[in-house]
């Protein structure tokens, strides 16, 4: 078993060679994802939660405004690992403070676009129980704080997957970034089941002003379509903001979430909107 998934993963990436090659056009040909081991980045996250009441008001009229939570995130590339014997990539770990809430992701840049490989994340989706104090509902689902809904939604894995030892080998493998980077393309990010589907769309060029310094980025979406009917979502989008020193500004936007408790099980009348944002505090990168 283990042997066949390493020729599949093997396969998946020469294909994409083959594919790389193919491309030829040059525009912000010089951009690629700064993937070297040792680099390291650090973010600050804050939440901030608009709450509204239950109504049939097409423009929800904000009845409190509460800056929930602040945590520390850090991403760090530690080492290349070898998966399937003979494709290396680069492991990334991130670390967010509050859980603490680990992922570990195995990248691989190709000429076309940089790539996902593998994660380590667990088993198959999994929502934890219901606690037995408030609860978010949000896309049908129930979740036991707004930390858990919104890492869930920034890391999706498919529900079924080859496993390599204790990495989960992605085939095939998943794009996250499309090189050359050209304003108006769009991939697939997941496919529909894998829970659902996600693209990714280039929307063009911004400057995004920090503590740190002024940087010019690519503002890429993640775009949702989670109950498959072929439209997408306009309740929940992520927006990523990439310069050549990597993540700048991830915007990370939940619209329509509904407070529940033990005794309103079928919700409070209390409906919320969330803005998650992690800026860039301090990298550290090969250039």
């Amino acid at each position: 078993m283990k042997e066949n998934q390493y020729i599949l993963l093997t396969a998946a990436v020469f294909c994409l060679i083959l594919f790389s090659c193919e491309n030829d056009n040059d525009e912000n040909t010089e951009f690629i994802f700064p993937l070297s081991v040792g680099n390291s980045w650090e973010y600050e996250r804050e939440w901030t939660f608009y709450f509204y009441s239950d109504s049939t008001d097409s423009i929800p009229q904000y009845i409190d405004t509460l800056n929930a939570y602040k945590t520390d995130v850090s991403v760090t590339i530690p080492r290349k690992v070898v998966l399937g014997d003979t494709v290396e990539t680069y492991e990334m770990i991130g670390i967010d403070s509050s859980g603490p809430y680990i992922q570990r992701r195995y990248y691989k840049e190709m000429e076309d676009g940089l790539y996902i490989l593998g994660n380590v994340a667990g088993g198959p989706i999994v929502l934890p129980k219901k606690s037995q104090n408030n609860i978010i509902h949000f896309k049908g689902m129930e979740f036991n704080s707004f930390n858990e809904l919104s890492n869930f939604f920034q890391s999706l894995t498919p529900y079924h997957r080859d496993y390599s030892d204790s990495i989960n080998l992605e085939l095939p493998p998943v794009k996250v970034l499309q090189y050359p980077i050209i304003e108006g393309d769009q991939w697939t990010y997941r496919m529909n089941y894998t829970p659902f589907r996600i693209d990714r769309k280039v929307i063009g060029r911004s400057t995004i002003e920090l503590n740190i310094g002024s940087y010019d980025c690519y503002e890429i979406k993640f775009i949702y379509d989670i109950n498959h009917d072929g439209v997408w979502d306009d309740d929940i989008w992520i927006t990523d903001f990439i310069s050549k020193q990597g993540l700048v500004q991830r915007v990370i936007t939940l619209l329509g979430m509904e407070e529940r408790t033990i005794n309103y099980p079928n919700g409070t009348g209390r409906l919320f909107d969330a803005i998650d944002i992690y800026q860039l505090t301090s990298y550290d990168i090969e250039e």
